[in-house]
C-alpha cells in the first residue's frame, strides 16, 4: 500500500505524536502492570479496586482473573437468563 503525502497542521501533529507517546509507555508497562494485578488480586485487591486505581474497565482484570485460575470473591451479580 502506497503512503499517504498527508501532513497534518502544527497543533493536529502534536496531539498525534503525544497520543502515540502515550500508547509506546502503557505498552511498555502492559507486563508489569499485569504481573502486579495477578499479585495483588491473589492477595486483597478485588478487580473494582485494581480498576478504580488505574482507570481501566473492570472487565480486563476480570479477564486477567479468570485466565490465571484466580477465584471470585462473590458471585455475579448479573447472572444471563436463557430460559
Amino acid at each position: 500500500m502506497a503512503r499517504s503525502s498527508y501532513q497534518p497542521p502544527d497543533d493536529a501533529a502534536e496531539l498525534f505524536a503525544r497520543i502515540k507517546a502515550a500508547h509506546d509507555t502503557l505498552r511498555e508497562l502492559h507486563p508489569r502492570l499485569y504481573n502486579t494485578a495477578i499479585r495483588e488480586m491473589r492477595g486483597a485487591a478485588t478487580t473494582g479496586d485494581l480498576a478504580r486505581l488505574t482507570g481501566y474497565d473492570p472487565e480486563k482484570f476480570r479477564r486477567w482473573a479468570r485466565a490465571e485460575g484466580i477465584e471470585r470473591r462473590r458471585p455475579p451479580t448479573n447472572v444471563r437468563d436463557d430460559g
